[in-house]
């Protein structure tokens, strides 16, 4: 955040601040990373960069609970193995059959439960085998049933399989990962039963599932924006508004963290925003990766055929700021990561390999590219017209940004280094002065300006 004071309309003076860059602090991957900008009574400044801080660097933990090189899902490590001899007291093979035909997993069901799966994201991504496995894995974890028959033996199968069910469906707030038992004669498997790690009994998910639906009905009618891209908009505004970043909010992995404790991590904000998003219609799916080092978790949203990363969790300030004086009056929402493409969040994103996942290439639904506040340089005209309508609307933000980090520079230089910011916009102080904040995005060429 930077604080700029211009004295008298004549010779400017740039007080002492910190400029956070990329979005730098703590949390669902992001780095502490800083330019300082110091006093100076000449025309140019002092920029120094800093090192992030390696001791905050160590102290970051997975937030997401993989292991700390990222390449485990929380699910994966929550799986537990048992091993029964045939014939032993469990349950027959005859009882465990019945079990399954009971919850509806009969080879007849079989066909129906596939077919309710059609179009699920991660579901289309497995081979034939393995779609039957999700729809019984499906079946059982929605009923809350435990000790399932399975059709395979294939233990190797469960952890991706589990994986794809649990992407799909956000609604499976009550899961912390899976148990299986393997039958066994003579150390080799006869067949497996499946069992997920329930964190609630039947009344308390049904209770909590009452409050989630209500709490989504409040928020609906809002949620409906003129077309697709507008309706996307209004559910990243609503989200982040409604919840703020919380690592020790409780449920902070599912949806119950953002719909009723209001406070949550990556995981919690990325399955909401598919939750409610596909309950408007709107394809929406989970992305699982990294973010400058530690795991995260965003979206991928398909707005008119094409498709836009999403990362709400980016987007929140209280995310990566507290409330102080100093940001007082800072925006809300940081537009820089609604809708982008690929290129963009590969700069300080990586996706998981173990599944295909959309290119996103357009920028016909980016918001600066929607909202008109795309730039290919200093273009002054443009610029005025931006912060005009900033505030004939009564806001004392706006944001704006560059096609590419040429054009950034040109209009970092022209509204901050040459401080023609002035020119736009700017509050007078009783100190005679008029200040203005700002903050940039070096990576995505936005930068956010406050009065």
């Amino acid at each position: 955040m930077c604080f700029l004071n211009e004295k008298g309309r004549g010779k400017w003076r740039f007080a002492a601040f910190l400029f956070a860059c990329a979005l730098g602090l703590t949390g669902c991957g992001v780095s502490d990373f800083y330019e300082q900008i110091t006093e100076s009574d000449a025309d140019g400044v002092i920029d120094r960069i800093a090192e992030p801080d390696a001791e905050k660097e160590t102290e970051k933990a997975p937030e997401t609970g993989r292991d700390p090189d990222g390449e485990v899902p929380q699910e994966y490590a929550q799986i537990e193995e048992n091993r029964v001899e045939e014939g032993s007291s469990h349950l027959s093979k005859s009882d465990l059959e019945r079990r399954r035909e009971e919850i509806g997993l009969s080879e007849a069901d079989l066909v129906g439960l596939q077919e309710a799966q059609f179009g699920n994201y991660y579901f289309e991504q497995l081979n034939s085998e393995e779609k039957i496995l999700y729809v019984e894995c499906y079946q059982i974890l929605a009923l809350q049933a435990e000790e399932i028959l399975l059709s395979t033996t294939d233990v190797e199968m469960l952890p991706r399989v589990y994986q794809c069910v649990i992407n799909d469906h956000p609604e499976f707030f009550y899961l912390n990962g899976y148990t299986y038992t393997q039958y066994t004669r003579r150390e080799e498997v006869q067949y497996i039963t499946f069992s997920g790690r329930y964190l609630y009994d039947v009344r308390e998910v049904e209770r909590r599932q009452a409050l989630i639906d209500a709490a989504v009905e409040e928020k609906r009618s809002g949620l409906v924006g003129s077309d697709d891209y507008e309706t996307v908009k209004l559910v990243y505004e609503d989200l982040i508004l409604s919840t703020d970043y919380g690592m020790e909010s409780p449920d902070n992995q599912n949806i119950c963290s953002v719909f009723l404790d209001r406070r949550s991590v990556c995981n919690g904000y990325a399955k909401a925003a598919q939750y409610l998003l596909n309950d408007l219609g709107i394809p929406c799916i989970i992305v699982n990766g990294n973010a400058n080092g530690s795991s995260h978790a965003w979206n991928t949203v398909e707005i008119d055929g094409a498709y836009y990363h999403m990362d709400v969790t980016w987007g929140d300030p209280s995310y990566y700021s507290e409330e102080t004086e100093e940001n007082e009056g800072a925006p809300d929402i940081d537009y820089s990561y609604l809708c982008v493409t690929t290129e963009e969040i590969s700069k300080n994103h990586s996706m998981d390999t173990a599944f295909v996942l959309p290119d996103c290439v357009s920028v016909e639904d980016n918001y600066f590219v929607r909202e008109g506040l795309y730039l290919y340089g200093y273009e002054e005209e443009r610029i005025r017209e931006i912060f005009d309508a900033a505030k004939e609307q009564g806001k004392n933000t706006a944001i704006i940004k560059a096609s590419d980090w040429e054009a950034y520079q040109d209009i970092y230089h022209n509204l901050i280094e040459e401080q023609k910011i002035f020119d736009y916009f700017g509050v007078y102080q009783d100190s005679g002065e008029y200040k203005i904040a700002y903050s940039g995005n070096e990576e995505l060429y936005t930068i956010s300006f406050w009065e």
